[in-house]
């Protein structure tokens, strides 16, 4: 994933790393200059040509600061552009995940990874790859460079010890894995907890559980804060031991230098050019330690985002037979299905004929749900054949599929944004069609009562409204779609009776030559489907319309007495 960022924005870097090189090439020769403008003052050369090295110096100074100035850009656009080129791309896979692997990473934890992922992913890419290319390898290029040219042996003695720091760096890395490995995890149980608190106010609150979460919060934080110290002062320890060695290096150096200078073999200009050359090479070196171990430490964090980006991708989303069109014939032939050893469903069988409607009825974990995720080919059948038009679902394009099928899940959801933008995403639908399905589903009076009408935003999940108003609002958004297929799971349940009833109504007439598939664990509103699928352990427990099974099938009659038409 870094490379195809680093492709898509290879113009940029190229650019970023030829100023980086310009800049430390232009800093070095600036050196040179005032070393040689340094020893003809002291060798009394006279001022007119002192003054052509002041102004060549000058001119030096003054073209580095330009493209210091010209560098800012790109590096601003990279640093960017990477972080939300990952988000980006951690999105385009969900948009791609196979539905198992989305629901086996929990949301918090799915966050944590994709902003540890995308940060850590950024500073692989630019901070150390880019800005090594860029600032550090020219800095330490020219500076050994020139300080060969004044004195071969510093420059085998500096090269030399940086060579013992970086293998001393490796042999600490290994310490700090361990630590980062420990601190990650740490911090995805925080957040896959955390966001619980966050997300399920009202229920957290009325059953008093913020005390005991933030108590299992403050356990994990005080791990980090440990974990974390420890981290630091480990790291640490390599720059003390670094600079160090600078200090030792910077003495000899001194005395070497002073040396020279009193046997006359090297001027005072030469010494300080040294000194400045080493001062210069120094802070990269640093630097770059510090982004290698960086680097490292980010390996462990970006390898879990990998992982994420890596994860299983639904075989059949843009690959298969393309649906130009839907009739709705839907049918089940000794289908199977497990979660692990688990069978949730055993050698279904059942049809649903074009334009006829369907409810699912059960009991809990009866397996209605698996069917819904099963005809909407988000979970892939261990055995038997799910044939839509007489085509096995496994041979379609999902994506062709989707563009006939309308499904609202049983907690309806809704986006944080507006009325509009809920009912229609991206569509341009005039206003008049909007309050016209709006007043279909009781929702019409409520909309033209708010200050901002359709423009409204609804809060995050469309806290602003009630659960029935959200439900509501999910029905007016299939009713616009106007697809060929209907599947509504647990559509009513936030309804109060005489909403439920007339909002039903609306879906049977709105919805008339459509197929249409219900869950329904209230009873009461499905008499009037033409076909009810009685669920029971992963099979077929009944099946016929209202009447017969209220005659004929036990459990079904069960349901009904117990629940008087509605069930848990």
């Amino acid at each position: 994933m870094l490379k195809k960022c680093l492709v898509h924005l290879r113009g940029w870097a190229a650019l970023y790393i030829v100023l980086g090189c310009a800049i430390q090439l232009l800093s070095s020769l600036g050196i040179v200059v005032f070393q040689r403008i340094l020893d003809q003052a002291v060798a009394g050369t006279g001022f007119r040509e002192i003054l052509y090295g002041v102004v060549l110096y000058g001119l030096l100074l003054g073209l580095n600061v330009l493209l210091n100035y010209a560098d800012e850009y790109p590096s601003a656009y990279l640093s960017n552009s990477i972080t939300e080129r990952l988000k980006i791309m951690a999105l385009s896979k969900i948009s791609r995940m196979d539905y198992s692997a989305y629901q086996n990473m929990g949301t918090g934890q799915m966050i944590k990874v994709i902003e540890n992922g995308a940060a850590a992913g950024n500073s692989i890419l630019f901070s150390f790859i880019l800005k090594t290319l860029h600032e550090l390898l020219p800095t330490i290029l020219f500076s050994l460079l020139f300080i060969s040219y004044y004195d071969l042996r510093i420059m085998l003695v500096i090269a030399g010890g940086y060579v013992v720091i970086f293998l001393l760096t490796n042999v600490l890395l290994k310490v700090l894995y361990r630590i980062k490995e420990s601190v990650l995890m740490q911090q995805e149980a925080m957040s896959r907890y955390g966001v619980r608190g966050f997300m399920e106010l009202v229920v957290f609150r009325t059953n008093k559980k913020y005390a005991q979460e933030i108590g299992r919060l403050n356990k994990a934080a005080q791990q980090i804060i440990r974990q974390s110290a420890k981290l630091q002062m480990i790291h640490e320890s390599f720059f003390a031991l670094f600079e160090l060695f600078i200090t030792v290096i910077k003495v000899i150096v001194l005395l070497y230098g002073v040396k020279n200078v009193v046997s006359g073999q090297a001027s005072i200009g030469v010494m300080v050019a040294l000194f400045m050359f080493i001062e210069k090479i120094y802070t990269p070196i640093a630097i770059f330690n510090v982004l290698f171990v960086g680097y490292k430490l980010n390996r462990v964090t970006y390898q879990r985002f990998e992982a994420f980006l890596n994860a299983p991708e639904d075989r059949n989303l843009e690959q298969g037979k393309a649906l130009a069109q839907l009739q709705g014939s839907i049918e089940f032939k000794d289908v199977s299905f497990s979660y692990g050893e688990v069978q949730v469903l055993d050698r279904l069988s059942f049809s649903v004929a074009p334009g006829t409607s369907v409810a699912l009825v059960g009991l809990s974990g009866s397996g209605k749900s698996t069917v819904i995720k099963l005809i909407t080919g988000l979970l892939k059948k261990s055995g038997g054949q799910l044939l839509v038009d007489g085509t096995d679902i496994d041979e379609l394009s999902l994506d062709s599929y989707y563009d006939h099928i309308s499904y609202l899940s049983q907690d309806s959801p809704i986006f944080d944004t507006t009325i509009r933008g809920n009912m229609v995403f991206e569509q341009q639908v005039p206003d008049e069609e909007l309050y016209a399905v709006l007043d279909k589903v009781h929702l019409k009076e409520k909309v033209l009562e708010l200050p901002e009408k359709l423009e409204t935003r609804v809060g995050e999940r469309g806290l602003k409204l009630s659960g029935g108003e959200r439900q509501r609002l999910a029905f007016a958004r299939a009713i616009l779609q106007k697809r060929n297929l209907i599947i509504l799971d647990e559509p009513v349940s936030a309804l109060d009776n005489i909403t439920e009833r007339s909002l039903m109504e609306t879906v049977f007439a709105e919805f008339r030559h459509k197929t249409v598939i219900i869950i329904a664990h209230r009873l009461n509103f499905i008499s009037g489907v033409d076909q009810i699928l009685v669920m029971e352990q992963g099979r077929l427990a009944g099946e016929g319309d209202f009447d017969s099974l209220l005659r004929d099938c036990p459990s079904f009659s069960t349901l009904w007495n117990n629940g008087r038409g509605q069930t848990d």
